[in-house]
């Protein structure tokens, strides 16, 4: 078996596994993998050079100890950008597009309450027209029909959340059969009659 294979193999292996570990969500299964690995490099180089070439298992102690910080520092400096690494790493926003998604949903939140016309049919999403302004919405999972008075809910994302507004009723008071006049049957002089003198 030759033990300085397994000692430099194991090496390279535990670096590439360390910059992986700080790339790819693993859960630390790919930490796991790299100290096992850089074990087994540590046991390959003992059994090489400890008892035979002292110089050489020093030398290797160094060059782990240099290397392995080094390696991650380049990967976390450089590998982000490569057109590799920007396929895994997703740039951070900038403060303008920041800035601009608040500014949206500020404004969308300032519709909450408002009475809107749904423009198109919602099944459930579509559009509505609030203050002469066109927005997408979706409804409560209901099919709503065009040209109907909704009201602003929520907001979702970019959304507005919309709810029929149901047409109000005006309640009349209910009349009293017997207080069908305007005064009533039994108003002042209504039941006047004359009793006959005996």
């Amino acid at each position: 078996m030759d033990y300085t294979l397994i000692a430099i193999i194991g090496l390279i292996v535990a670096l590439l596994l360390f910059v992986a570990e700080i790339f790819v969500p693993s859960g630390g299964l790919i930490a796991i993998l790299a100290i096992t690995s850089m074990g087994a490099s540590l046991w390959g180089a003992w059994m090489a050079w400890w008892g035979t070439s002292p110089g050489f298992w020093w030398t290797y102690i160094a060059s782990v100890v240099i290397l392995i910080p080094t390696t991650i520092g380049m990967a976390v400096k450089t590998f982000p950008n490569t057109a590799w690494g920007k396929k895994f790493i997703h740039e951070v926003p900038t403060l303008e597009e920041v800035t601009g998604f608040q500014a949206e949903t500020e404004h969308l939140r300032s519709l909450i309450g408002k009475i809107g016309k749904t423009q198109t049919l919602l099944n459930p999403s579509g559009f509505v027209l609030v203050d002469h302004e066109r927005h997408h919405c979706e409804s409560q999972g209901m099919i709503v029909d065009p040209q109907v008075d909704v009201e602003i809910i929520a907001v979702e994302g970019t959304r507005l959340v919309v709810k029929v507004v149901k047409p109000t009723v005006k309640e009349t008071p209910e009349t009293d059969q017997e207080t069908s006049s305007p005064d009533g049957p039994l108003a002042d002089g209504a039941l006047d009659f004359e009793v006959p003198e005996t």
